[in-house]
């Protein structure tokens, strides 16, 4: 009898979702978490008794194809313009499985930050854009 030989993650079976959208065709996300350490020694003593965590910062970043139909910029995901940006739009950035629908990993409460776009001839226009984060859930990554 046949079995599914299903033990790894893999992008085949992961989505991604933007303000509730699945938006053209990701080609990577890349999600860091820093809590910015800082390490907390004494006057006369070089050793560190402890890294404390300072602040938390959870980055995404996201390259994409543009497709005729939309982009990030058409899906409201990658801010227009300035105004746009002070206009404070949040929304969360989910990745899940496919398989099981699971949430893998939620980026809550997600600011564009910054982003461009690359043209060249004979290439599919591509697109990256970074977000910031005031919150992470999930365990599933």
């Amino acid at each position: 009898m046949a079995t599914s030989n299903l033990k790894t993650q893999s992008g085949n079976r992961i989505v991604v979702e933007f303000d509730n959208k699945n938006i053209g065709l990701i080609q990577s996300v890349r999600a860091q978490d820093n809590y910015g350490l800082e390490p907390a020694s004494g006057i006369g003593d070089i050793h560190v008794i402890e890294n404390v965590p300072s602040k938390a910062i959870h980055t995404v970043s996201v390259n994409s194809m543009v497709l005729m139909v939309g982009s990030m910029r058409s899906a409201g995901i990658a801010a227009l313009n300035g105004d746009a940006v002070l206009a404070g739009l949040v929304f969360d950035i989910v990745i899940y499985s496919k398989d099981t629908g699971k949430v893998l990993r939620k980026y809550v409460s997600c600011s564009y930050e910054s982003g461009d776009v690359d043209v060249q001839a004979h290439r599919i226009v591509m697109e990256t854009g970074q977000f910031k984060a005031l919150d992470v859930t999930g365990d599933g990554l």
